[in-house]
């Protein structure tokens, strides 16, 4: 047993010393809103920005700032892998092409470093 519980110790002590990667950013396209695209959580450097579509419509994500334009289908979900290393810190403007006159559109805060 205590073999079992000094192997448990040093796996959890080597996560912590390796560090975990950081988790994505996720924000949600639902009806006629991004949830989660506004400015109170900075995305920081080694953080992949997702949008996952859970409504029924089709969607847009486009970031002009990247140059950035997809759709994106119901259950979907697209990935832009590391965004803060493509864009200085800041706030940047997103929203779908689709919906833009129903008002949704967002905010992505970039962290300083």
């Amino acid at each position: 047993m205590a073999l079992l519980v000094g192997a448990v110790i040093a796996l959890v002590l080597f996560a912590i010393l390796m560090g975990t990667p950081p988790r994505p950013y996720v924000v949600t396209a639902i009806d006629y809103h991004f949830h989660d695209a506004h400015p109170t959580l900075p995305i920081g450097r080694g953080r992949d920005f997702v949008v996952t579509n859970a409504g029924r419509n089709l969607h847009n994500v486009t970031i002009p700032a990247l140059g950035y334009s997809r759709n994106v289908r119901p259950g979907d979900q697209l990935e832009i892998d590391d965004i803060a290393e493509q864009l200085s810190p800041g706030r940047y403007v997103m929203f779908c092409k689709i919906h833009r006159d129903r008002g949704m559109s967002g905010v992505i805060v970039v962290a300083e470093e």
